[in-house]
């Protein structure tokens, strides 16, 4: 159960209810909902009454922390990202999409798809900063990462929705002082992250 928030007893409105309602539709048309749990929760977010009860409409979305920009959510993960720094994005609908051998690894990398396949391969890397944070935001995908000797892994920040699964074969580092591969965001519809080393 999700931890309550000092404001979730604030009475909210139709502007509140209509918000719910389009990020619902956001995750429906994303893939992470079914046509029969979206309007059950539709149908909740119509009587909601307050901002705890409109937040249990969207437990578990990577949409839920959207819902209210001026409260902060425990749930959603901060990735601390540079000033003037963009992220790397890849999209995976319905193909592969592989990065392997000399590439360079940004600071931030977002990963969307549905139905596809993202195999990131940090061995030969060149890594910009001491850390990478991937925010996977993938449905029905699987994300392969293979990481180097003295790489660290941390999947901490990673919501696992349904049936979808973080696998980490790669077990410790053989050598300190590598880089750190943080992951956060959200993986649904039976999405699978593996997680090995070489």
């Amino acid at each position: 159960m999700a931890e309550a928030l000092p404001d979730d007893d604030l009475r909210v409105g139709n502007p509140e209810r209509e918000r719910a309602i389009a990020l619902l539709n956001d995750a429906f048309s994303a893939g992470y909902l079914e046509i029969s749990e979206f309007e059950e929760r539709s149908m909740v977010a119509y009587s909601a009454r307050t901002r705890g009860e409109l937040r249990g409409v969207l437990a578990q979305l990577p949409v839920a922390g959207q819902l209210f920009p001026d409260a902060v959510s425990r749930a959603a993960p901060v990735v601390p990202v540079p000033l003037g720094v963009q992220p790397m994005e890849i999209a995976a609908d319905w193909t592969t999409v592989r990065r392997k051998g000399v590439w360079q690894v940004p600071a931030r990398i977002l990963v969307t798809g549905s139905w596809g396949t993202i195999d990131l391969n940090f061995v030969n890397a060149e890594f910009l900063g001491p850390s990478v944070d991937i925010e996977l935001q993938v449905s029905v995908s699987t994300v392969k990462l293979m990481l180097g000797a003295d790489h660290v892994i941390d999947t901490s920040g990673v919501d696992v929705i349904g049936w979808s699964s973080v696998k980490d074969k790669a077990g410790p580092p053989k050598r300190l002082g590598g880089q750190v591969i943080r992951l956060v965001g959200a993986i649904s519809g039976m999405s699978g992250v593996v997680i090995r080393r070489r």
